[in-house]
């Protein structure tokens, strides 16, 4: 997923889901600190979109900088006025070890019928701490 990721920056480099993309081709590759950059960049240039805010805290706290991936949550708390997923939420806080909280968040979205549940939760590498877990196989998310 590298090359293609490379390749779609190549053709248009003001594409936030083009250095999203990139990012999680390294991250899947084994590769996160390459991917932080990238990230960093689709969060630039995604006028707010929550995905590349949160796979970027992912890659913050898999690469030991967890106070970087709280302050992205921190960041969220304070934007009252905006509506933030709780299934990116929880994408984070499954990140960060807490995975109390990040079933919270998750029910929450269960709860809201989130069109990310459906949509990421299945395949999203970032939720793969939970996978394991008793609550995941047997909670209405799984």
């Amino acid at each position: 997923m590298i090359e293609p990721g490379r390749q779609y920056v190549a053709s248009d480099a003001n594409s936030w889901v083009a250095h999203h993309l990139l990012g999680v081709g390294y991250e899947g590759s084994g590769q996160t600190l390459q991917a932080i950059p990238e990230y960093q960049k689709a969060v630039e240039l995604s006028e707010g979109d929550q995905d590349p805010a949160a796979a970027l805290a992912h890659a913050y706290a898999a690469t030991g900088r967890k106070e970087v991936a709280k302050e992205i949550l921190r960041e969220w708390q304070h934007q009252a006025e905006s509506y933030i997923s709780p299934y990116m939420i929880a994408k984070v806080y499954a990140s960060l070890g807490e995975k109390d909280k990040a079933f919270e968040y998750l029910e929450k979205a269960y709860q809201e019928r989130s069109s990310d549940l459906p949509y990421f939760l299945r395949a999203d590498l970032r939720m793969d701490s939970l996978r394991q877990t008793h609550a995941f196989r047997t909670s209405c998310v799984a």
